[in-house]
This record gives structure tokens, sequence and C-alpha cells, in this order.
């Protein structure tokens, strides 16, 4: 596991420093340091940390407390004060900036690390509370779609429903936001008698900076064999989730991949009226991992884009 970075606001250089080999000792790494409000909203910016010790008095236009503002809003990344003296004035300012903290200099080592642990464990409790918040309000958001245009289908053995591009971008950005995508595709599989299974991009919505693949040739009519997916014939066959990534250069899928601009994704079944119809894509430019809310929202997803393809 990564060690968490920690970024240092501190104008007296002494101090900085020993704040600096003190948490280093208790394995976090140190992005950056800066001694002006100023000069560590560059920094930060530029580094991202995990967590940022802010001494509560800095010189400059911007004291500790403005910069913390800042930080807050601008990046969402939790702050300690460090402050030599508990002043009632000063902390009721500081409230306003909602800190994960406060360390009273001359600091104790095993006080720094207890703080700094809390801080990180509440931080990273409260953006995996947002996160499924967004996924549950995604996938009602989904639901409410499938309702709309249940009613708006023609009946059995009537003309066939066909979705425009726009509703199933519309829907699927909610989802796509939510889980950090930048992709999702919905490929429809369709058999003909004494020949092999054909499978095409039916719809798509692509994230900011993904190429669309909706109108490539190649991603129109391929087999499971002709893009190297042959491996996930029988798992989706079976109604199994893969979670495929390229990790390396030759990798059956890299093709696959390629067209769709992304790297790994999870793949799940379609069933429409309890019969595979074809499969959906939730991609990813880079690998990550999935968390089991994530897979379980997917999987709402799947099912539910099923039901619209009835």
């Amino acid at each position: 596991m990564t060690a968490a970075a920690l970024f240092i606001v501190e104008d007296e250089m002494i101090v900085a420093k020993d704040i600096r080999e003190t948490v280093k000792s208790l394995g976090y790494r140190v992005a950056g340091m800066a001694k002006t409000g100023e000069a560590a909203l560059q920094k930060i910016e530029e580094t991202r940390p995990d967590l940022v010790l802010m001494d509560i008095r800095l010189a400059g236009e911007l004291d500790g407390i403005e910069t913390a503002g800042r930080i807050h809003s601008l990046y969402d990344i939790p702050v300690i004060y460090l402050t030599a003296y508990a002043d009632n004035d000063l902390l009721e300012r500081a409230k306003i900036t909602e800190p994960y903290g406060y360390i009273l200099k001359p600091y104790d080592e095993r006080e720094l690390h207890s703080i700094i642990e809390m801080a990180l464990y509440k931080h990273a409790a409260e953006r995996e509370i947002k996160k499924r918040d967004a996924i549950l309000f995604a996938v009602s958001s989904t639901v409410e779609w499938l309702l709309r245009v249940s009613h708006a289908k023609p009946g059995r053995g009537e003309e066939h429903y066909e979705f425009n591009q726009s509703e199933i971008r519309d829907i699927f950005e909610q989802i796509g936001l939510a889980v950090a995508l930048d992709a999702i595709g919905i490929f429809q599989i369709q058999a003909a008698p004494g020949k092999e299974e054909s499978i095409s991009l039916k719809y798509e919505w692509t994230g900011e900076g993904t190429a669309p693949g909706l109108y490539k040739p190649e991603l129109k009519k391929f087999t499971f064999e002709s893009l190297g997916l042959m491996r996930w014939k029988d798992q989706i066959a079976a109604g199994k989730e893969i979670i495929a990534g390229e990790t390396e250069t030759h990798s059956p899928e890299a093709r696959f991949f390629s067209l769709l601009g992304v790297r790994s994704g999870v793949i799940l079944p379609v069933y429409a009226r309890d019969a595979l119809w074809g499969f959906t894509g939730f991609f990813t430019r880079s690998e990550r991992p999935w968390s089991a809310s994530e897979i379980e929202a997917l999987r709402i997803t799947a099912n539910l884009i099923g039901t619209a393809m009835a």
C-alpha cells in the first residue's frame, strides 16, 4: 500500500524541517513544503497530497486559515492546523474551513501520528460516502429513465423500439461520473442460422477526453475471436462478470481496448426476456481497482439495460 503523501506549510524553516523528518520517520511521504500560503496553493495544485499540515499563522497576504479555506474548496484535501497556542478568536475563524484536527506546538510525536491517521481515515470514509450517494442517485435516475421509456415502448409483437444516442448518453453520463468511468458501451450479440455470432457496439457514452468508437467499422459485426475476446465468450454466456485490463502489450483484448480508447473495464452480460442479449462494458483509460459497491451498481445498471432492451 502506498504511503500517504503529506504537504507541510510552515514559515519557520527549522520547525518545518523537524516536522518533515518526523512524518517521514512515521512512514509518510512528504509531497512538498512551503513558507507562504501563495506558494502552498501553487505547489499543492501540482502535487495533490493526501493531507496538509498547516501553520495557522503564516506571513504574507494569505494566513493559514485563508489558505486552508482555499485548499478545502479547490481540492477537497484535509487540513490539520499547527498552532503555538489556542486563541479562541482564531479557532472560531478556523472552524469555518472544516479542519480535520489541531496540533499544538511543540507537538508530541504520538499525538501527531494519531491525529494524522484519524484525519486520513475520516476523509477516506467521507469520500466513500459521497461516492456511494452519487452512485445511488445515478442508479435511481436510471430506474426513472427505464420507467419512462417503458411507457413509450410498443407492446410485444409491435415494431421494436429504438433508443436514440442522446437519451442513452444523458442517462449513462450520471453512472459514468459517479463511478469515475471514461466510457460505457452497450454491445448486442446477434446469432444467424449456420453462422458465428456477430457483435456490434449498439449504444455508447464517452467522457471528456475519450474518443467515441460508435461509428468505427471494426466495432460493427465483429466476433469474439476477431478481436481477441474468446476468453470472455463462455463467461458472458454463464452470466459472470469480467474484470478486464490491458495489463500486457500483447494481451488478447489489446485490439478491442485500443479501438475504444480505453485500457480496462468491467464487462457484464445483458439479458432481455431471460435470454442473453449482449453485454455492457464499463471502461476506464487506466488500470484501477473496483470496489464491491461499484460492481454491484454496475450489475444493477446492466440488468436495467436488459429490461429496457426487452
